[in-house]
């Protein structure tokens, strides 16, 4: 039975796409991680990936923010994976996700990678307006990643690079193929001071590091662990 390491190979295909998609020029892959969710709910419709800016702010991981008076910090911790610092946490559900077609995996990819600010300080891109994650139209939005997704398989692109988005939840829980990737809580921002004002802080947590550990298998309902 082959095994997929599902971060690594979509990390693999993100990396192959930055680098030959010109809007995605600036994004570095290895400040990204891809990440596995379970999906509960049966049938296609739902959430299929989701991204986390780890520097949201501006890019930073902290803001002050005024509460009933009080002055309050928040904070994001710092997510690590092999020694390198992760921006950009990227969380696929599956199984819903191989319920996709092929160009609705690669544009789903797609999709949360045009998410990510053109400045690549861990922040995401903003629209004007209000509705500044998808802009005016979430339909303009997704026919702006078909247009990125039709200029990367234009491309003369290694067909192993395609081999992940070719895998169906069929194939997983038959026992085709064994799925293994990242498990990582999503990272949740934290009051870190609480204060009436300067000075008067009252430190309530402090900066948090969370290393991501090794890939393990994702199972099926058919094949438990």
């Amino acid at each position: 039975m082959p095994e997929v390491d599902l971060s690594a190979e979509l990390s693999h295909l993100a990396g192959d796409v930055c680098r030959r998609v010109k809007v995605l020029a600036h994004i570095d892959p290895e400040a990204l991680l891809f990440t596995l969710s379970r999906s509960r709910a049966l049938g296609e419709h739902g959430l299929y990936a989701r991204i986390c800016p780890l520097r949201p702010w501006n890019g930073n991981n902290e803001v002050t923010r005024r509460q009933r008076g009080r002055l309050e910090i928040w904070r994001l911790p710092r997510l690590q994976h092999e020694g390198r610092d992760i921006l950009y946490l990227i969380n696929l559900l599956v199984p819903r996700f191989f319920r996709l077609s092929f160009r609705e995996k690669l544009h789903t990819l797609l999709h949360e990678l045009y998410h990510i600010s053109p400045s690549f300080d861990g922040s995401l891109r903003r629209f004007p307006g209000r509705c500044h994650a998808h802009g005016r139209s979430r339909r303009r939005y997704d026919a702006d990643v078909a247009v990125l997704v039709d200029d990367y398989l234009g491309q003369n692109i290694d067909p192993a690079l395609f081999r992940v988005l070719e895998i169906e939840e069929e194939d997983w829980q038959k026992g085709t193929v064994r799925i293994v990737g990242l498990f990582s809580p999503l990272p949740r921002a934290k009051r870190v001071v609480s204060s009436w004002g300067v000075g008067q802080g009252e430190e309530i947590g402090s900066e948090k590091l969370t290393i991501v550990p090794s890939p393990r298998r994702l199972s099926s309902q058919i094949f438990p662990p």
